[in-house]
């Protein structure tokens, strides 16, 4: 067991908005800062995490100036020196990511969390991906514990580190209490612009990355309205190429059959949803897709709506079979299936637990797992608060 010293550290590689880990850094240190746990935070001096941390007072935040790889890694190794960390928590994958510890601070315990495995995204060249392959591997075997979103994640931690036994914790993405607040008057708004015409509600970044999933929203729209059906496929999200894909559907004279209604405030986005008939999510079952567990899947499941996706992964672990899954890429099948999902009318309802849903779930899960392996910091309450129940609580 490793020695106990005084506060527990969380660092960071960027921000909420260009990394998705940050959002687990940020709201698993809010959680276990507001129960009392000394809680620090280390991430680049950015304006977006200054605003962040700066109405919490029970987190300490540290900031870096933020640099080339080598300059972070070496200005995040610095932080070792003050030697008063019960552990460290580690987000990001590539040199900036790295913390060398050395002998002397081999006593700190470090976690590694995996949101994703970043190797595998197709559209990197095969020299990056070379690169991101060999920095996950030697990140793995630095680690003295992890945690991971996804089945497939564990198994390859796993399979490097058979040794590990409980010091892997299976910890799925999650959304904050605080996010998902519904509007009743911005949904009457929606509903009287949709005039009873039911929408199909697709919610996602308008970048290449996303070039097939969002095709087939084009190809699902292409169907309905080749059906002479009256629902429309609206894609919520702003991106690089918005005006792409939007010229894309133009070019395919869907006419009302498909709205891309670009960027919406975030506080915006539960009361879209619930203005929507059906949610729809493309997932095809690419080496990346099984690696990582998308936080839309969970913003979806609070939503309580009907989903129409593909039966791969972290997404269908979470649905069970309170989803309708079609074939990937059977665009015909596609439609189908929300057509079957739009039947279930107001009397749909998922089963899963909201409070399986949030960060303060997650926070329970990992102080409990904290707590069994002695990486407590001094003056946590030593009483770990239960995860959250259902399929979203993780493993």
């Amino acid at each position: 067991m490793f020695t106990v010293n005084r506060r527990l550290l969380f660092v960071g590689v960027s921000t909420m908005q260009h990394h998705a880990g940050q959002h687990k850094l940020y709201f698993l240190a809010d959680a276990l800062g507001r129960r009392g746990w000394p809680t620090t935070v280390l991430v680049p001096d950015f304006e977006e995490n200054r605003v962040f941390l700066r109405d919490r007072p029970w987190i300490e935040a540290l900031f870096y100036p933020h640099g080339n790889g080598l300059t972070d890694a070496w200005q995040k190794s610095r932080v070792l020196r003050e030697d008063r960390w019960s552990a460290i928590w580690l987000v990001g994958v590539g040199l900036r990511s790295f913390l060398y510890r050395g002998n002397k601070y081999k006593h700190i315990p470090l976690i590694k969390d995996f949101d994703e495995f970043p190797s595998m995204m197709s559209h990197l060249g095969r020299w990056r991906r070379l690169y991101l392959r060999a920095i996950e591997r030697a990140m793995i075997a630095q680690a003295d514990g992890f945690t991971c979103a996804s089945a497939l994640i564990e198994g390859l931690i796993r399979r490097q580190r058979p040794g590990l036994a409980g010091r892997l914790c299976r910890l799925a993405v999650a959304i904050s209490e605080d996010e998902h607040r519904v509007d009743p008057a911005v949904v009457a708004r929606l509903r009287r612009a949709d005039a009873g015409r039911p929408t199909l509600l697709y919610v996602g970044s308008m970048n290449r990355f996303y070039e097939e999933q969002i095709d087939e929203l084009i190809g699902l729209a292409r169907v309905l309205h080749c059906r002479g059906l009256p629902a429309r496929v609206r894609l919520l999200g702003g991106g690089p190429e918005l005006d792409h894909f939007k010229d894309r559907a133009a070019r395919a004279g869907l006419g009302g059959a498909i709205e891309f209604a670009g960027h919406i405030p975030r506080e915006e986005l539960a009361s879209h949803m619930d203005a929507a008939q059906v949610l729809i999510f493309p997932f095809p079952a690419n080496p990346f897709n099984l690696s990582r567990c998308p936080t839309k899947a969970y913003h979806y499941a609070a939503a309580n709506r009907p989903v129409v996706t593909n039966r791969v992964g972290e997404v269908a672990a979470l649905f069970g079979e309170k989803a309708w899954y079609y074939p990937e890429r059977d665009v015909e099948a596609f439609a189908d299936c929300c057509l079957n999902a739009l039947a279930q009318g107001a009397a749909f309802d998922n089963g899963i637990p909201f409070a399986g849903l949030t960060w303060k779930s997650r926070a329970g899960q990992f102080s409990q797992w904290l707590l069994r392996h002695g990486w407590l910091p001094e003056g946590a309450p030593m009483e770990a608060e239960p995860a959250g129940a259902g399929r979203a609580a993780g493993g």
